[in-house]
């Protein structure tokens, strides 16, 4: 196959959705590096994909969809909608980067990374930073469209970003309340991760174990210098200092972040295991359902604790070789009971003003708290977990972090 058109892609949809038996066939045709590059090409038809090594990240991907996602008609639809729209800004990344090379000589200074297990509070404390003016986040339909230049370009960047919001909140209504998300508010460092293909939030969004395995032993060191290339395109349009980022998949490659980021100052946030377990299984199953068969419930939990378990693992390892001084640890529940004193706090530990500004902002943000958060509900019960389960496989973690989980 030569080339996708949208339309084309539509119809391959639509004739597996009414005839299983070609589903595989579509799949072949649809998910391949070649049909995916061809149509990406066609639509940008500059630059190139860059030197990194992203084929094997996409070949992995590609093959774990294929062998282990079970994705319906409208996942692969979607799925394959993602995967072109990121080779595009593969190519538009070296456009970009060849008509202004000074772009390279961007400085990320002292940026601060915000990162823990997911479902630990992490979105709370980012836009809590993002509210304070001196602070420069990555909005969400930045992360989408870093080339938007104009006033023009910058608006339809909204639009389009915002209908890609609300049409995966209509495949997955629980998301609403799981995660909420508007292309004007700044969100997760993996939308620009996921044009390396290189990305763990993958692992939440499909149940595809032998990628996951895959990334748990891949060196993200490339991945993160495209990452940090990315970065740089964004500042030079739109300046701005001290960056503060978000993203709980830097729990998993914490050496290859400070590698890259040398001068990076990290915020980690901790919660209690038996809160976090749970909460993590349904996000992933909710950002599964819509697009894929889901699989029994014991092989999913399964799958989810394996994720975290070696996250975990990761962490412990990386904590006790990196320099301490890098890092701020925080409990959610000293967040969640006192937001402002936490700030005040964390901002003390970054040498960072805590500004009249920086107290209205966050002031103002959590009076609208309501708009901004939806009713996540869950329990280990509901995944035939116990207690006893989730406080044996994180018995590491609760000691080295007791006092940040009280």
């Amino acid at each position: 196959m030569r080339n996708i058109s949208d339309r084309k892609l539509k119809c391959y949809t639509f004739a597996g959705l009414v005839c299983p038996p070609l589903r595989k066939y579509f799949m072949n045709q649809i998910l391949s590096a070649q049909a995916l590059s061809n149509a990406a090409q066609a639509q940008f038809p500059e630059g190139h994909y860059g030197y990194e090594d992203y084929q094997s990240a996409l070949e992995m991907l590609l093959r774990s969809l294929h062998e282990e996602a079970q994705l319906k008609p409208v996942g692969l639809y979607a799925t394959s909608s993602r995967l072109i729209a990121s080779l595009k800004r593969r190519r538009q990344l070296v456009a970009h980067i060849e008509k202004h090379p000074e772009t390279a000589d961007i400085k990320i200074e002292r940026p601060v990374f915000i990162l823990g297990f997911p479902r630990t509070g992490t979105t709370l404390l980012h836009n809590l930073f993002a509210s304070d003016p001196a602070n420069r986040s990555i909005r969400l339909w930045e992360m989408r469209d870093p080339f938007a230049e104009s006033e023009q370009d910058i608006a339809k960047a909204m639009e389009e970003m915002q209908a890609l919001v609300e049409a995966a909140y209509r495949l997955s209504p629980r998301l609403v309340d799981i995660h909420p998300l508007k292309a004007e508010w700044p969100d997760e460092c993996s939308w620009l991760f996921r044009n390396s293909f290189a990305s763990m939030v993958n692992g939440f969004s499909y149940f595809i174990p032998s990628y996951v395995q895959w990334m748990l032993s891949r060196d993200m060191s490339e991945d993160y210098e495209y990452f940090r290339k990315q970065l740089q395109t964004i500042l030079s349009l739109r300046p701005g200092s001290p960056l503060v980022l978000k993203d709980p998949c830097h729990i998993w490659h914490l050496p290859e972040l400070l590698e890259t980021f040398p001068d990076a100052r990290i915020i980690q946030l901790h919660r209690d295991p038996q809160q976090v377990a749970p909460s993590f299984i349904s996000l992933c199953l909710a950002l599964q359902e819509g697009a894929a068969t889901i699989r029994p419930l014991p092989e999913i939990t399964d799958y989810c604790l394996n994720m975290l378990t070696a996250g975990l693992e990761q962490m412990l390892a990386a904590r006790e070789q990196l320099p301490q001084e890098h890092f701020i640890d925080l409990g959610y529940r000293e967040l969640v009971m006192n937001p402002e004193a936490a700030l005040e706090r964390l901002y003390g530990g970054l040498a960072m003003n805590f500004s009249s500004q920086a107290q209205t902002g966050i002031r103002q943000w959590l009076s609208q708290g309501s708009k901004h958060t939806g009713k996540h509900r869950y329990q280990l019960s509901d995944f035939g977990l116990t207690a006893q389960d989730v406080e044996q496989q994180f018995a590491a973690y609760n000691q080295r972090f007791a006092n940040c989980l009280k």
